[in-house]
Parts: structure tokens; sequence; C-alpha cells
């Protein structure tokens, strides 16, 4: 196929489409409350020139131990928008998203026998499934990684094993850059261990080439010891652990079950799933059993924790490869007229891309968001010098830790957990009975929450004034501060 045939295919106008529709969803300001951590935690990295082991940020924590697991993100992070700014962060992100449905094309035209339009169809769903949690954060590499690796699963099955030679130096950046990375030795794993269990009704066995399993285990094996290259060695496997703390999975939102009455929710994800049951109930077709193990394994833990969805997501494009091998085969070979028009509207939209391009102009400083983050509130603790023993709410921990202001709690949840801050948090916030020992023990110098938090309510019943309010955040001070 010439490079303008490829270019105006149907594949690549769907391709070409979502990716530039993906990279305007990007160019929001900043809005998740750990992305200003992770970006503060690069700066403090490239500054000091060596990766953190204890905490730097908090005051009710500072120097005790932390797993600083995604160091390498942080740092590529905070060096690009320190020299290049927004608009090299923004392509980060772009770049990692790409990259992740590149992989999964790649995989489903393996899967259907070639069909390239529905192959590009079922990678952007991947991703579209678990748009909600695409945000600047490092979890975006452990997706990208999953999505690789689950390609090199099927080199392997088609006895192509050099594959498995980019299994260590990928394992070497995952093990560096998020906490998840003990997923990939685990998929080599599960190939094999799955390659035993007999076909069961419509779903297939596992064939896997003959020393196929000897090498998947030596590849997860010599992976994983690569892994252990990273500043905190076995803890960056181990930290996933924290997943069984029911204290953290109990209050954090993300780690919550998911909740279908959010219109997210309601009428994303479950509309997705919803297509994804049905084709698998219309196409009475055999399934490899591993895929359907891979989808099932992945959508129990999404229905325990919403953050595995973009896993979910990702599994439902080997799931229904070949479920769907049949469908829209005839798009592969369009018309001139059709290429022409593809190339029409192919040009119209990147037209429209190019308009929005301003948005991604100047320093990573103007792009945090000032309707999700503290942003008035923390200009006047600053101005006011009130910057310490600050109790702050958990969602705003992140950005004060980027303006410079000690934190009572924040996005580092395991540091919080160990010395029994998280829960003496907790219990501010909800104005457990503990709540006005705490108050006293602490000897805060002012409170940051959000109007008609519980803490709010109770901290201005005693006494407590408040000095500063916008749509985001009020600012609080004890009855004998003399700050007005």
């Amino acid at each position: 196929m010439s490079i303008w045939k490829r270019w105006v295919s149907v594949p690549w106008l769907l391709l070409g489409a979502w990716t530039l529709g993906v990279a305007m969803y990007f160019m929001h300001a900043y809005n998740d409350p750990d992305t200003p951590w992770h970006y503060a935690t690069g700066l403090y990295i490239l500054a000091h020139h060596h990766v953190p082991t204890t905490d730097p940020f908090s005051w009710t924590s500072r120097g005790l131990p932390w797993v600083t697991q995604e160091w390498l993100f942080e740092a590529v992070f905070a060096w690009l928008g320190t020299h290049f700014g927004f608009t090299a962060t923004w392509l980060l992100q772009c770049g990692i998203e790409t990259a992740t449905v590149a992989a999964l094309y790649r995989l489903a035209s393996r899967l259907s026998s070639g069909n390239r339009v529905m192959a590009a169809i079922l990678a952007c769903s991947a991703v579209f499934g678990g748009i909600i949690f695409w945000t600047m954060r490092p979890q975006m590499v452990s997706y990208m990684m999953f999505s690789v690796f689950l390609l090199i699963l099927q080199r392997v099955r088609e006895g192509r094993f050099r594959a498995l030679w980019f299994v260590p130096p990928l394992m070497l950046i995952w093990a560096n850059a998020h906490g998840s990375s003990i997923i990939g030795p685990l998929v080599l794993c599960l190939e094999v261990v799955i390659s035993f269990l007999p076909p069961v009704g419509r779903l297939t066995k596992t064939v896997l080439p003959r020393g196929a399993r000897w090498r998947l285990l030596a590849a997860a094996a010599i992976g994983g010891v690569v892994g252990l290259l990273n500043p905190n060695h076995l803890k960056a496997y181990t930290y996933a652990l924290l997943s069984t703390n029911s204290t953290m999975t109990d209050n954090i939102m993300e780690w919550h079950s998911p909740n279908f009455h959010l219109q997210e929710f309601k009428y994303g994800v479950l509309p997705f799933l919803l297509v994804v049951g049905l084709v698998l109930v219309v196409r009475f077709r055999t399934v490899p059993m591993r895929d359907v193990l891979f989808f099932g394994g992945s959508f129990a833990m999404f229905l325990v924790s919403q953050r595995f969805l973009p896993y979910l997501a990702i599994t439902v494009v080997p799931l229904l490869a070949g479920l769907t091998s049949d469908w829209l085969r005839a798009l592969n070979r369009p018309s001139a007229l059709m290429r022409l028009v593809n190339a029409l509207l192919l040009a119209v939209w990147a037209g429209f891309f190019c308009t929005r391009l301003s948005e991604v102009s100047g320093p990573v400083s103007d792009h945090w968001s000032s309707g999700a983050y503290p942003v008035g509130a923390v200009n006047y603790l600053k101005a006011h010098h009130l910057t310490s023993r600050v109790l702050d709410k958990y969602s705003f921990g992140g950005y004060f830790i980027l303006r410079g202001i000690p934190t009572f709690v924040d996005g580092r949840t395991d540091i919080f957990l160990n010395n029994g801050v998280f829960e003496d948090y907790l219990a501010l916030q909800n104005v457990w009975s503990d709540a006005p020992s705490l108050i006293n023990q602490y000897q805060f110098q002012a409170a940051v929450f959000s109007s008609g938090d519980s803490i709010v309510t109770y901290l201005t019943q005693t006494g407590w004034r408040v000095v500063y309010v916008d749509s985001v955040a009020e600012v609080l001070v004890p009855p004998n501060s003399k700050v007005h």
C-alpha cells in the first residue's frame, strides 16, 4: 500500500481523528488532586539530584520513610515542564496515550486477521472506556506497558520469541515509573498457567509454540530482577500491597467500587460494558480462554476498585478482536471517492486542531486549574505567613506541596498511614468524638477546606473565624489568631 493510500485509509482516518481528539481533550488545565505533587516531586529530584526516600513535604511526617515509586515519570514530567513549558508536558501525555493505542492497534490487527478497521475501533475504544482515569499521573505509563505486554504475548504465541528481549528494559522503566510494575511478570506467568487449562465450551485452549513456556518464565524472572534496579528495590513491587489496607481503600475515592449513579459511569462506562456484553452474546463463536480470563480478572478487580477500569478496557481489545474480525472488513479497501472524503475529513479536523494549539502555550504554572485547586486560599496563606501547622483538606495537599506549604496530609497516603496521621485526619474531617482533642494536640495555625465540609461547620461553631473564602476553599484561623 502506498503512503498516500495508507494515510487516507479508513483505519488511519479513525486513528488520526481519535489522536487529535484526545490531544484536544488533554489541553485542559490540570485538575487532578495528585498531579501537583507529582510535578513538585520531579522538581525536588531535579534540584537535589537524588530520589528522596524520606518525606520532605509534610510537617506531620517529615523525615519518615517514603517509597518514591514513581520518580522516573515525575522527573521527566518536571524536566519537560521546566525547560519547555506546558507544551512539552502535554506532548508527553499525548505520546503515552498514542503509544498505548498503537500497541493495541497492532495487537487487534494480528488477532483479527488483518481487519485494520475494527482494530482501530477497538484500540480507540480501549482508551475511551477508561478515559476518566487518563489524567496526568504516572498510572498512564502502566496502561501503556500493560498494552505492550499483551502485544508481546501475542508475538510469542506466533513463535516470535525475540519480542521477549524487550521485557527487561520495559520492566526497568515500568518499575521506576509506577508501582504497578508487578503486573508485567504476572501477565507472563499467567500466560503459562493458562496454557495448561483444557478447553471448556466456547472457551478454546491456549496453545503455545514449543519452548514458549520456559522462555516466558525466564523473561518474567529476568524482567522481575531487572525491575529491582530502582531506588526502592523490592518495595517497588510490594507497594501494591497497600491495596489491602482497608483504611485507605475505604476512604480514598479511586479505591472505591464503581458508582454507576455518577454521570461518567452511567453514561460512559456502563454503555461501554453493555456493548461488550452484547457482542459476547450476539457473536456465538469460540473465544480464547486466556482473553476471557484476562477480561474476567480485570472486571473483578474493577468491581472491587474503580481505579482498575483502564486495565479492564484494555483487555476488551483481545477479547473482541477475533469476534468482530469479519465486521466492516470491506472498509479496509475503500473506493477512491471514500479516500478523498477521508482526506477531507481528516484535513478539516486537523485544521480545527491547529486553531486550538494556542491553549498549550506558556509555562506549566499557567495551567493549574483555579477551579480545582485552592489557588486563592494558598495565595492568602502565603501573603499572611500562615504556612506552618496548616490543616489541609486531603485533596488540597498536592497543590500545597507544589506551592511550598508543608502539608498535614496529602495524596501520598502510605506515609500517613504508617504513623497514624491519616486516621487523625479522618477524625478531624468527619468530626469524630476525638476531633476536639486532636485540634488541641496539633495546635493548628490555620485550616483550609471546602465550604460545607463538616469540619468547617464545627470549627466556626467553636470560635474559629473564616478569613478567606472563594468557590473552592475557605481559610479558617483559631479564635486567638491575630490574622484578619
